[in-house]
């Protein structure tokens, strides 16, 4: 793992998913694989999608879904903020919390426990753990397996290819 850092992009990609033990290798595995070269193209599609986040997927999908010839364009990690550092991670936290909370008034409820402590590192290592579990869903080898033609945007502009009439951008806000 450590000669993609090697790559033009990666550093700032690893630096996305510190640290990397290995929940995190097998998300970048998934979402951003090392060894990952941009297909040659195939010609024209019906719809090429900038962003491979949530509304990006969700787009493609429904497209291809409909017969369509699909192209996805990530530039860091598929999945997007949802599963990278949004909804997946957020709700993992949440849960973590709920279950310090809910020991905590054990008492009121006649259950007797000890003192609540939180490993604030066991938590992360947990929701690092739960969003690997969940990236083959949003993976590379996935997208393709279905049909989609799915390009990384880190090292200039992706397949060569053309769209006949729609484009759709489902990027994040972040400049």
């Amino acid at each position: 793992m450590a000669t993609t850092l090697e790559q033009p992009g990666h550093a700032r990609i690893h630096a996305l998913v510190e640290p990397l033990d290995e929940a995190n290798q097998e998300l970048l595995a998934q979402v951003h694989p090392p060894g990952w070269a941009n297909p040659p193209g195939n010609g024209v599609y019906d719809l090429v999608v900038i962003g491979g986040g949530t509304a990006g997927l969700v787009s493609a999908a429904g497209a291809a879904g409909l017969g369509a010839r699909v192209a996805i364009v990530e530039k860091a990690l598929l999945g997007g903020d949802c599963l990278n550092s949004g909804c997946v991670p957020s709700k993992a936290l949440l849960r973590s919390g709920r279950a310090v909370a809910e020991a905590r008034k054990a008492a009121s409820l006649g259950v007797r426990t000890g003192p609540v402590e939180v490993d604030f590192g066991a938590v992360m290592s947990r929701m690092r753990v739960l969003r690997a579990g969940i990236s083959p869903h949003d993976s590379a080898a996935r997208l393709t397996k279905v049909g989609w033609t799915c390009s990384s945007a880190r090292d200039g502009f992706p397949a060569r290819g053309r769209s006949r009439s729609t484009v759709s951008f489902c990027a994040s806000s972040e400049p």
